[in-house]
């Protein structure tokens, strides 16, 4: 996925300022995505340029005027086309800064590492629990052949994957721990 194709995917549900996209993408996509709001606003205006989105300026009284953006057609047509690629290569590439700090955690006292997987476990339960709050909040979802719970299969991914965040954390932690 590119950032791109993700804000395409959310005006795909409305039209939305780059603000209010930066506020859907972290209450929806942030557990799988990391995006910050000057990125968003990047992609925006790139995506304007090529013809994907189109923005309006909403003048208001008691606040800064804003860009309202809309998926055009062509947009529409380039995510589709994203959906449909099945290709998995891009898919694999795995970027993880706590494995990089990790791998080279023997230049630095043991109980650094240690600290970092323990912080990282509170952010990891954390995490987890604001995706399952989420899932509460949307409720029960009706589900069938015509209608399948896409957005449900990726949160539900990303409570597995806290979950094994956590057991590898705490099986990391005790085998540091034995060491001494």
């Amino acid at each position: 996925m590119s950032l791109k194709h993700g804000l395409l995917g959310l005006l795909t549900l409305r039209k939305s300022s780059g603000y209010d996209l930066s506020k859907l993408f972290q209450e929806s996509l942030s557990y799988f995505w990391v995006a910050n709001q000057s990125q968003i606003y990047r992609e925006l205006d790139k995506m304007e340029e090529i013809g994907w989105v189109a923005s309006s300026k909403v003048e208001q009284d008691a606040r800064p005027n804003k860009r309202v953006y809309a998926i055009t057609k062509e947009g529409n047509a380039e995510l589709i086309r994203y959906l449909k690629d099945d290709s998995a290569e891009e898919l694999g590439v795995v970027r993880n800064p706590l494995l990089m700090k990790l791998f080279f955690s023997s230049l630095v006292d043991r109980e650094h590492a240690i600290k970092l997987l323990e912080n990282y476990r509170k952010l990891c339960e954390e995490q987890m629990e604001e995706v399952k709050a989420q899932v509460a909040e949307i409720g029960r979802v009706e589900e069938s052949a015509a209608k399948p719970a896409y957005w449900l299969y990726s949160t539900n991914y990303s409570i597995a994957y806290y979950e094994f965040q956590i057991r590898w954390i705490d099986e990391t932690v005790a085998r540091l721990r034995s060491l001494s």
